[in-house]
């Protein structure tokens, strides 16, 4: 249910951005001071790239900030995974020490 809802809303987002492309086609200028062009592109270009730089820009700051929990989930399951080998360990030693005892008792 929530993939098909997730669904609609990005149709609904699509739709929103063709409209909003198809109403501002008209051309602006750039000017990129320090470089020796000017470019003409559409208006539309200008928001949806500045929207997509935003986009990409806040992924990488939410990445980098997250690196201290990516971190330590690593070094937990490194833990579990060197716990779980020292329990397997531990059970063939009573296992041993069960079948050596049953042994002698017989």
């Amino acid at each position: 249910m929530i993939r098909v809802i997730s669904w609609i809303a990005m149709v609904a987002v699509g739709l929103a951005i063709i409209v909003f492309a198809v109403a501002n086609r008209s051309p602006l200028e750039i000017d990129l001071w320090p470089l020796p062009f000017a470019p003409v592109v559409p208006s539309f270009a200008v928001v949806l790239g500045a929207a997509f730089v935003g986009f990409v820009a806040g992924g990488v700051i939410t990445w980098l900030s997250a690196g201290g929990t990516r971190r330590r989930a690593r070094q937990e399951h490194r833990r579990a995974d060197t716990l779980e080998k020292d329990l397997e360990t531990l059970k063939s030693k009573i296992d041993e020490l069960d079948k050596s005892g049953n042994n002698t008792a017989a």
